[in-house]
């Protein structure tokens, strides 16, 4: 049974600006902690979280567009001291049926039988989950690296997720959909801010993205996010694509929270 959708950033240096009282902290703390509450109240049983790899799992010697990890357990942030380093459970029975249900279903997802976590998830579930040991399923998208998939075939892997889930029916439990990611938001390129390592390049299409979600217009964000957009919005502008599977999956509509850090490119977002 799924019980909600839910989308927060993973930018890896949160934790320990909250851990040292810096500037935004009480923001951060404030926005993932709206995200929090709904999802404790969904009460899951397993969060199937999807993200995209940063160049840590998969790098360039493989890129799948769709992979999901069906080992027992994973360690992270592989990538970052920031985030304090913990052991996350893997519902790997669970993810295993995911995996086969979509390859029979017509997607090629790999599988990932041995990993560690980057910052993508762990720093998410640092915020949302700190002290529950909530078995999670890893989904990755590939969001990042050229050519992207198309947001229509991110819907619809999106749709089958959904199915194959509800097709594990009682064995899943209460399952929660999560992702992490920006709307639009440059690291370490060309279009970043001046002074600083990161930038928001498409304030407008952040904007776009923000209308849509309120209005629970999934089928125009899908028609808008062409992969000319997503690269006009940043480097890591393709992450949208994964809130587009997130929501696919957890059934759309209109948000039950919404907010922005605009600035910074980041979208908060619960549907339940």
């Amino acid at each position: 049974m799924i019980v909600g959708g839910f989308g927060v950033p993973h930018t890896p240096h949160y934790p320990s600006i909250v851990a040292g009282g810096g500037p935004g902290a009480e923001e951060i703390v404030a926005l993932y902690g709206e995200v929090r509450t709904r999802l404790e109240a969904a009460e899951p049983d397993v969060i199937v979280f999807l993200t995209s790899d940063h160049y840590n799992l998969f790098w360039e010697t493989c890129i799948p567009i769709f992979s999901i990890a069906v080992a027992p357990s994973a360690w992270g942030a592989s990538d970052y001291d920031t985030i304090p380093r913990r052991e996350l459970m893997i519902a790997s029975d669970l993810a295993v049926h995911v995996q086969r249900h979509l390859v029979r279903g017509g997607f090629d997802v790999g599988k990932s039988q041995e990993l560690e976590l980057d910052h993508t998830i762990v720093a998410p579930m640092h915020f949302l989950a700190p002290d529950v040991d909530i078995p999670i399923v890893p989904v990755f998208l590939s969001a990042l690296i050229p050519p992207l998939p198309t947001a229509a075939r991110c819907d619809a892997f999106g749709r089958a997720l959904r199915e194959a889930l509800d097709d594990a029916d009682a064995d899943a439990g209460r399952v929660a959909i999560v992702t992490s990611g920006s709307f639009s938001l440059e690291i370490a390129g060309p279009r970043t801010a001046d002074g600083n390592h990161v930038g928001v390049p498409d304030p407008a299409w952040m904007d776009r993205v923000l209308e849509l979600l309120a209005a629970g217009d999934l089928d125009s964000l899908v028609a808008e996010a062409t992969e000319e957009q997503l690269w006009a919005a940043g480097n890591a502008g393709g992450e949208t694509l994964l809130w587009i599977a997130m929501l696919a999956a957890a059934g759309g509509g209109k948000p039950d929270f919404l907010e922005a850090q605009r600035a910074a490119g980041h979208g908060y977002g619960a549907w339940v």
